[in-house]
């Protein structure tokens, strides 16, 4: 039996949030929530994957809130 994405479990829209190394603090990381909602998972899911893998950027995890239950519903993190 197969897991269920995480828009199956949790309603939408969502907003994504990204974590990245401090830049003077080693040890120590900054969080930023994006601007925007996304209204379909799928939707989420590909643009964390984007961001994850974008070379030009130093995101190590990204978060998924859910704004109709006010909690986050799932995790991504970049491949080593």
């Amino acid at each position: 039996m197969s897991a269920l994405p995480f828009w199956d479990r949790h309603r939408g829209p969502y907003r994504l949030v990204v974590c990245r190394p401090h830049p003077r603090k080693k040890g120590h990381s900054t969080s930023e929530i994006l601007t925007g909602v996304t209204r379909h998972g799928a939707d989420v899911q590909e643009e964390a994957r984007a961001l994850l893998t974008d070379p030009r950027d130093t995101i190590v995890t990204i978060t998924v809130w859910s704004e109709s239950e006010e909690c986050f519903v799932m995790s991504y993190t970049r491949g080593k």
